[in-house]
């Protein structure tokens, strides 16, 4: 019979599994349409990642959105930032420490930021970090691979870049600054300076 963390972690990882958008690519350019919109980009992530809350919650992690607390509407398309950040959320919880009633486990935060200029979104977590030899093939496309299918880290990467942005990844293996922070870094485009369609 399954243990109530085995059927916890069974859960969590139905639920870090969000479906890749199924977006065709040409050539070496991916086809990524996005239906921009004015979006409060506290209010999507709270609540994109509410269900994660809830899970991590059974297995003792801690995840949490830090956010300033009048961050102005940033034009998105948010289904699509909505579905980056789970997903490297899900990651993310995949590989913190699990924890107990009596000893708590890893962390995961999910911050955002503004400037002048832009917003950034990080998920920064306290897991065992990624080889630096694995970084730069984190977003990289297998050859011959003409869908998203398995394809999510790319495909966030895809996502971004088409949104005007950047992905940025920090991860160390050891020592007291051990764990990983992937950093979406938009373009700071508000409600009042979006392109007229």
């Amino acid at each position: 019979m399954a243990t109530t963390n085995q059927k916890s972690e069974r859960r969590m990882t139905s639920c870090i599994a969000p479906s890749v958008p199924t977006f065709r690519y040409d050539a070496d350019v991916p086809d990524i349409p996005l239906r921009l919109a004015p979006t409060n980009l506290r209010e999507l992530l709270v609540g994109a990642i509410a269900p994660l809350v809830a899970q991590a919650g059974h297995l003792e992690i801690a995840l949490r959105v830090e956010a300033p607390p009048e961050l102005p509407p940033t034009v998105v398309d948010p289904e699509k930032i909505a579905w980056a950040v789970t997903t490297l959320v899900g990651n993310a919880l995949r590989f913190v420490k699990r924890g107990t009633r009596r000893m708590p486990g890893g962390s995961v935060v999910v911050r955002l930021a503004k400037s002048d200029d832009a917003v950034t979104v990080s998920v920064e977590d306290d897991g065992p970090g990624i080889p630096r030899d694995k970084l730069p093939w984190l977003f990289k496309r297998a050859p011959g691979a003409t869908h998203a299918a398995g394809l999510g880290l790319m495909l966030i990467h895809d996502v971004v870049v088409a949104h005007g942005g950047r992905v940025d990844v920090e991860s160390h293996t050891d020592g007291p600054a051990r764990g990983t922070r992937v950093t979406l870094t938009l373009p700071g485009q508000s409600s009042t300076s979006a392109p007229q369609a």
